[in-house]
């Protein structure tokens, strides 16, 4: 190292990379916001009505997306003479228990009929490891 590379700068951030993590960073905040205004510590949420994650006013609860995800790779619907299926995620909607959106999935199979859907909330304080009636949850 020379006598001057002492005084260069360091890698510096583009203004795009500085906007970047400004916005997750406001992101993060407004997530745990929302998690500390609604969520709770509970795997169900207490006011929900309808059958467990078959009704979007009986969302499944989670803490994040990534968390959502993993949890639908390890669902198995219980069903004689059911086979493979896959996820869609079919938008976000509005209920009359939440003040944030619930997800909608639905459970395709092979022709791609919706077989079943799914409604899940990000914004809790845990992950939910219950099931719906009907479903399971392997083991990873």
């Amino acid at each position: 190292m020379g006598l001057f590379d002492f005084f260069k700068s360091k890698s510096r951030k583009t203004k795009d990379e500085i906007d970047s993590d400004s916005f997750f960073e406001e992101m993060k905040k407004q997530m745990e916001l929302l998690r500390d205004e609604e969520g709770t510590e509970l795997e169900e949420l207490p006011n929900g009505e309808g059958e467990f994650g078959l009704s979007p006013n009986n969302p499944i609860p989670f803490s994040s997306i990534p968390d959502s995800r993993e949890y639908l790779g390890r669902l198995v619907y219980i069903k004689p003479g059911s086979s493979q299926y896959s996820w869609e995620r079919a938008g976000s909607l509005q209920n009359k228990i939440l003040k944030t959106p619930v997800d909608q999935y639905n459970l395709l199979d092979l022709d791609s009929n919706v077989v079943k859907t799914i409604y899940i909330w990000t914004y809790n304080k845990v992950n939910s490891k219950k099931a719906p009636e009907g479903f399971g949850l392997m083991d990873l």
